[in-house]
């Protein structure tokens, strides 16, 4: 390379192609090609009816959202050594730890530099960037919790509080970002009661009913592998409240942490502790009942703006549908 080059280059911004964003985003665009239920993408279409956001805007927020949750599912199958997500082998089994860990901290940064197109003034702008950093924290802090309680077993087993206040941080986290900037950007929503509140609870109904499934259904061996948690060692919601339960009504019995703390695949291991979970602890039976419970709390708090005349029948109709959903996700 010549002197006059290497000047050329120092004095330029770095280079960079496509061709070279596509070789470092393969592990993202892996995940990507193999979509979920988009979830999240019909939750802020129906949230809308109350903010009332121009589509552009809430097209620039669905791919961030999106963003987010596809780059912390790269990084949680790593953390966790998942082989499967969404029925296909897992992002850092294709492509590599090293690779996969990069790919999507850097999309954490892109989902971020999106922010500049939902606002065009400084003020905007520093609150949008505040509640982004605010919630990638949370989500952090959640995770860190989760990670720690399982690598810190058997010294350490969570309340059933401790869970709910990690479930806030880790798993409410992106409904609290979508809701806060939605509330922040809306014209129509000013002054009017938050919907950050509603946002939690369905983070914690979500995450216990993930929880459940894990161990109880069927389908979830074809996306995720037989009750993937056991072999991950993590200390879900069923599994918190059967090692719980042991502790108090059947001390001598450490079948439930023993097997946990192996993070075995072995199908028969794996078996016998959810027929312990089943059988004895009835934790199963226990999850359910406070699914249940968080969707009375759903119903006897209003967690909704009020219904009034001015109240659109599309706003109406969204309360109707977001209440259908969450009862769907309590019902196992």
């Amino acid at each position: 390379m010549t002197l006059e080059k290497l000047k050329t280059l120092i004095e330029s911004p770095p280079a960079w192609s496509q061709s070279d964003e596509n070789s470092i985003n393969q592990p993202y665009n892996h995940i990507a090609s193999n979509p979920g239920k988009n979830f999240r993408a019909k939750l802020i279409h129906l949230f809308n009816q109350f903010y009332l956001l121009d589509e552009n805007i809430i097209q620039t927020l669905t791919q961030i959202v999106e963003i987010l949750h596809n780059s912390s599912l790269i990084i949680d199958d790593i953390e966790d050594n998942s082989q499967l997500r969404r029925g296909v082998v897992a992002s850092h089994m294709l492509y590599g730890v090293p690779m996969s860990i990069n790919t999507a901290n850097y999309m954490y940064f892109v989902a971020m530099d999106l922010l500049r197109n939902l606002s065009h003034d400084a003020v905007t702008s520093n609150d949008l960037m505040k509640i982004f950093n605010e919630e990638l924290l949370y989500l952090h802090r959640g995770q860190g919790l989760d990670i720690y309680w399982r690598d810190s077993l058997p010294k350490v087993v969570p309340t059933e509080e401790m869970y709910f206040n990690m479930v806030m941080n880790k798993t409410g986290g992106l409904f609290r970002l979508t809701l806060k900037i939605m509330e922040r950007l809306s014209e129509y929503w000013q002054g009017q009661k938050s919907l950050v509140p509603l946002g939690n609870l369905l983070g914690i109904i979500y995450q216990v009913r993930d929880d459940y499934l894990n161990l109880t259904d069927s389908s979830m061996i074809e996306t995720k592998g037989f009750a993937d948690d056991i072999s991950e060692g993590k200390l879900s919601f069923p599994i918190i409240h059967g090692i719980n339960y042991a502790k108090i009504h059947d001390p001598n019995n450490t079948l439930l942490l023993d097997i946990l703390c192996l993070k075995t695949k072995d199908e028969n291991l794996k078996k016998n502790a959810i027929r312990y979970l089943s059988d004895c602890s009835k934790s199963f039976e226990y999850t359910s009942s406070v699914l249940k419970k968080l969707t009375t709390l759903l119903h006897s708090n209003s967690y909704f703006p009020d219904v009034t005349n001015d109240s659109t029948n599309s706003q109406t109709e969204a309360i109707k549908q977001v209440y259908n959903i969450m009862e769907k996700l309590a019902n196992v």
